[in-house]
């Protein structure tokens, strides 16, 4: 489609409706993602509702706002200012909403926020994005970040160690938890054959001589599929590190995030080991809290940032989804 030119001559666009806002905000998800299709896997939106919002927008201000077709998504000169108008309009927003915030009560006291193990290599997390937002919202409040196995973090929250936590769904289950889905991790079956090895098929693990690796949770967890894998021996790691270095040895196998492979340099490189595509999983991590503990103004700013980041940048859609 090619774009319409534009003239000085053109009609000025008069006062913006709520429409008008929520076709800006749908038109920069599309900007974002490089497309209507994308938008729709990267937030979740309806392919007809996000193509409806933007040919409105382009009618609503009389010009072309992008070239969509075979040779791709573009923004026009003109899509380029009104993407520009969008995020003013949505940083207007922000801005409005905390300067509201701020008048009710400055945010002050302490949060101590507790992050489950091995999230800072996985890019759909956005945790570090969220706490550079609340400390930029809120810097009075003392902060604390502390790490936890995911089973330990539950524990922690029961125990008042922490406020807040982000951890996998698994583990975040029972009526004294509430939890907000924020992203996903997707987890396959790894091994680092030795040098001139094959890697080994899922149903000769034994016969190669491969043991398994088995992640130790207090709680069962994500270690029960570990158990039912058929191998030669078993042997047990506490931590996604262990797990890693078992791997690494060339004779075992054992379930790893991908975030963590990609982001982790061994002396060996881990491989998908063949016909355990069954075993691919993907778990949603929620941010919570107890449901019967009353939380201050700052923690439940954190939560809620958290899901804002988390939602803006589209891994709580993906992560609602999976959840059914």
């Amino acid at each position: 489609m090619a774009p319409r030119l534009l003239n000085p001559t053109h009609r000025q666009i008069g006062a913006l409706s709520t429409i008008d806002l929520r076709n800006m905000q749908m038109f920069r998800q599309v900007a974002d993602a490089g497309g209507i299709t994308a938008a729709v896997e990267r937030f979740g939106i309806e392919k007809t509702a996000a193509s409806r919002a933007v040919r409105a927008l382009e009618l609503r201000l009389d010009g072309s706002l992008c070239a969509r077709g075979p040779k791709g998504f573009a923004l026009t000169d003109y899509g380029r200012e009104v993407y520009a108008a969008a995020a003013a309009m949505d940083d207007a927003l922000d801005t409005a909403r905390n300067l509201i915030n701020r008048a009710h009560q400055t945010l002050e006291g302490e949060v101590r926020f507790g992050l489950c193990d091995n999230c800072l290599t996985n890019t759909d997390a956005k945790i570090s994005d969220a706490i550079e937002l609340f400390q930029r919202m809120a810097p009075s409040v003392r902060l604390s970040l502390s790490i936890y196995p995911p089973d330990q973090l539950v524990q922690a929250i029961g125990d008042r160690e922490v406020h807040l936590g982000v951890t996998s769904a698994e583990h975040a289950t029972g009526e004294t938890l509430v939890g907000e889905p924020l992203f996903l991790e997707k987890t396959r079956l790894y091994c680092c054959p030795q040098p001139g090895e094959p890697a080994p098929h899922l149903h000769r693990l034994a016969t190669r001589g491969y043991g398994v690796v088995v992640r130790r949770f207090t709680k069962e967890g994500p270690g029960r599929m570990s158990r039912r894998i058929a191998a030669a021996w078993t042997c047990e790691a506490s931590g996604l590190e262990a797990v890693a270095t078992l791997i690494n040895t060339g004779r075992c196998v054992g379930l790893l995030p991908d975030h963590f492979v990609e982001g982790t340099r061994m002396r060996r490189p881990f491989i998908v080991v063949p016909g355990s595509e069954e075993l691919i999983t993907s778990t949603v991590f929620s941010v919570v809290h107890e449901r019967d503990r009353i939380v201050s103004q700052a923690v439940s700013a954190l939560r809620d940032v958290l899901i804002d980041v988390a939602r803006k940048s589209g891994t709580a859609a993906k992560a609602r989804a999976m959840l059914g």
